[in-house]
């Protein structure tokens, strides 16, 4: 008999106090058996996963039991939301008769040393569509305590991944010091639809709660590590930066976030969720999170989460253009907010009016007061979110993007004029401003608007009627993010890494998980500065 078979491994129980348990067994006389006691590491350092707009299930605060926004399954959220009208969306998906949701599907794991269940540590609040494979495999491979040269974070010793900035090669003794902690995984899903600024108040909660709670059972705990995906960065750094939250946080993972706002986020608000061309399964998601104008505006003019993902200011100017023939204006020149976000009579600026309350829309009824809270919101809640984040990174921030082309995204916005060849002949010579023209039909949701401009000089006629569509995107990113906002400045990051990924799969991605890991890793060495230290 092999030595190593001689060796069987005692696992330890957990009381309610967390305290450690052996229940050992007893053998004849001369038995060669050796118990092995498993002993786990008594300094807990948690993960806490931040996930993206859409990414967190939501229920009803009114009706007890119903769940508004569940992400189990694809066909689960197809049957509920594909043919959604506007007026159920408005009423349903409303920051203010919503809630977070975290009866979420769950696949759980004996995980005893622990101390709680995954759905205790919050995995029912997420999209299991997106997010269960990668917190399965972040889970295992931060708390395997087997052979180091067998275990994932071994493995990555004796591999290479190039950074475009930074670097995060690792040594031996960084890898085994991971070793000596315990990883709890959480995933904290938060309500969307309202401000991020109350999620960041959510997650300074949630880090005090996890903390003591570990504190309570005996162990040493003293900061956590925040891994982000897309919207949900934002909520990191708004915690981290401009809450006084830094001090709780060891490091952080951003994954494709749009750090200067997504451009996409205005084409949704005037023609409904993109998808790229030709793929069925694209199509159906754009119907289930919003179709076309009508279904977005009635969500998204009343949720300030949403609506914090607008291009601010360092995004830069110029994005939005109005191509009418050789003639292009540019927009914006000095400030997207009043030059496009409340824009309320163009029919290109970014909120429709009267697709803000869909039991109006039918009749054409101008509200006043739909349209001033839709205007607190920006004025209120987005704009000061967007301008006070710029440049604002925990100092041990570590980050991947995309930047492929295969993943076109909105980096600039283009409505481009198709003009009647009649009227342009007959009307040739003369001036027209298409930046005042006055939309024809305000039944039109998808992405082509009908537009009387204004034309200057003398004529029989006062306007030319255009139609106007919105272009393909243009940009290389993950299909939501461009370039330009997902490439954090080097200066603000340990590490920045490209990947060709999508943006709603981007954790499922090999090469994004091992970033990640390797990112956690060298977030671990930090410790050392701590109580926690060894």
């Amino acid at each position: 008999m092999k030595e190593a078979d001689n060796i069987v491994n005692i696992y330890p129980e957990y009381d309610g106090a967390g305290n450690a348990h052996y229940k050992l067994f007893s053998q004849p006389k001369g038995g060669k058996l050796i118990q092995q006691c498993v002993v786990y590491p008594e300094r807990v350092i948690p993960i806490i996963f931040i996930p993206g707009v859409m990414g967190s299930n939501l229920k009803s605060t009114r009706y007890e039991g119903e769940k508004v926004w569940n992400l189990d399954s694809l066909v689960g959220i197809a049957n509920s939301w594909f043919a959604a009208k506007a007026t159920v969306r408005k009423e349903k998906l409303s920051p203010l008769t919503t809630e977070v949701d975290d009866s979420g599907k769950v696949d759980e794991k004996a995980e005893p040393f622990l101390l709680l269940t995954r759905k205790e540590r919050g995995w029912g609040s997420v999209a299991y569509t997106s997010y269960a494979p990668f917190l399965c495999w972040l889970q295992d491979v931060l708390n395997d305590f087997g052979p180091m040269e067998n275990s994932e974070r071994g493995k990555l010793l004796n591999s290479v991944q190039p950074m475009e900035t930074g670097e995060i090669t690792l040594e031996k003794a960084e890898v085994e010091l991971t070793y000596r902690y315990l990883y709890p995984v959480y995933a904290m899903g938060y309500n969307w639809l309202k401000s991020n600024t109350d999620s960041a108040h959510q997650l300074g909660k949630k880090i005090k709660e996890i903390t003591e709670f570990y504190q309570s059972k005996g162990r040493k705990c003293e900061k956590v590590i925040l891994v982000t995906h897309s919207m949900g960065g934002l909520v990191a750094r708004h915690y981290t930066q401009n809450m006084g939250g830094e001090e709780h946080v060891l490091g952080v993972v951003h994954g494709v976030m749009p750090a200067l706002g997504a451009a996409a986020t205005y084409r949704r608000m005037k023609a409904g969720t993109e998808y790229p061309a030709g793929r069925v399964d694209g199509w159906i998601g754009s119907q289930v999170q919003g179709g076309d104008a009508e279904a977005m505006t009635a969500v998204l003019a009343q949720a300030p989460g949403p609506l914090q993902l607008l291009p601010g200011k360092a995004y830069g100017m110029r994005w939005l253009k109005i191509m009418d023939g050789e003639d292009v204006l540019f927009f914006p020149k000095e400030d997207p907010y009043r030059e496009i976000y409340l824009q309320r009579n163009k029919w290109w600026g970014l909120c429709d009016e009267h697709f803000i309350n869909p039991e109006l829309n039918s009749k054409l009824i101008k509200n006043d007061k739909d349209w001033y809270r839709y205007e607190e919101i920006i004025k209120d809640e987005v704009r000061p979110f967007i301008e006070d984040l710029y440049g604002k990174y925990h100092p041990n921030t570590y980050a991947f993007y995309s930047a492929d082309k295969s993943f076109l995204s909105y980096g600039d916005v283009c409505w481009q004029s198709k003009t009647p060849f009649i009227e342009q002949w007959v009307n040739q010579g003369r001036s027209r401003n298409v930046e005042n023209g006055r939309p024809l039909d305000k039944t039109e949701k998808f992405n082509r608007r009908t537009v009387s401009a204004p034309l200057a000089g003398e004529g029989w006629a006062q306007g030319i009627y255009q139609s106007w569509r919105l272009l393909p995107p243009g940009e290389a990113g993950d299909g939501t993010v461009p370039v330009r906002s997902g490439r954090i400045a080097a200066h603000y990051l340990r590490a920045r890494y490209q990947v060709s990924v999508g943006h709603e799969s981007a954790y499922k991605h090999k090469q994004a998980q091992q970033f990640t890991l390797r990112a956690l890793v060298k977030i671990i060495q930090d410790i050392q500065q701590t109580a926690l230290a060894y």
